[in-house]
């Protein structure tokens, strides 16, 4: 288990620092896959929007109904043009700032090294249990960016039928929606963050059951972000 552990944990920083998990061309191809459906989906729920909308302005003939209509008109034009571009900016920036903030503690020969050593140094006992949770902590990791690449699909292809729907003042699907994106958006950095200063605790350690408890922290850690975020932003949504 302990050989399992160093391997696991090699490949998926390899993966993840290296920038082989899928990005933006990943999104972009499945988002395109589905964007003339989705376009038909929108605009029929545009359509039922504007007859939901006539109907409330003949019976209580209020401007700010019609005030309410025409800023979630601009809004359904705005998601539908502008989205993907502001999407594609932003998921870009995070990545930039994510790189930026590990800097030079990318290569993780160190890091590994730092982790094997400990593992043989520790208490036999100890160290299994603790490359048990290790394992799953990075498995659970590596869960957790697939999932980000999946709600970020997902996002961007429901965005606009959300806004199609919100012209009635039902914004709060494409409020919960935009807290997902900005969730996504801050997990890499957040990410980086974590792992940055699990690098100079591990290498600068010489107690081999703390780097053993750091790494399976920082993993746990960095799995719990996403999920966090997603929660934070919601509320604040």
């Amino acid at each position: 288990m302990d050989t399992s552990f160093i391997t696991v944990l090699d490949w998926a920083l390899g993966w993840w620092l290296g920038g082989k998990e899928p990005g933006l061309g990943y999104i972009r191809q499945n988002v395109e896959a589905v964007e003339v459906v989705t376009r038909w989906v929108a605009f029929a729920a545009l359509a039922l929007a504007v007859v939901a909308v006539a109907v409330t302005l003949s019976v209580r003939r209020r401007g700010a109904d019609l005030a309410d209509a025409v800023i979630g008109l601009g809004r359904f034009l705005l998601v539908l043009s502008g989205g993907w571009l502001a999407l594609a900016a932003a998921w870009t920036a995070s990545d930039a700032l994510g790189a930026w903030i590990i800097g030079g503690h990318a290569d993780r020969s160190a890091y590994v090294d730092a982790v094997s050593e400990a593992l043989a140094q520790a208490d036999p006992a100890l160290a299994r249990t603790l490359a048990v949770v290790g394992t799953a902590a990075v498995l659970g990791f590596i869960a957790v960016v697939v999932a980000r690449l999946m709600l970020t699909v997902l996002v961007a292809v429901g965005l606009p039928v959300v806004a199609a729907l919100s012209l009635r003042r039902r914004v709060a699907s494409l409020r919960w929606g935009g807290a997902c994106l900005v969730a996504v958006m801050a997990f890499r950095p957040l990410a980086a963050v974590v792992y940055r200063m699990s690098h100079g605790l591990v290498i600068g350690s010489k107690d081999p059951v703390l780097v053993l408890l750091v790494v399976c922290l920082t993993f746990l850690l960095s799995a719990a972000l996403l999920p966090a975020m997603v929660r934070i932003a919601s509320v604040g949504a």
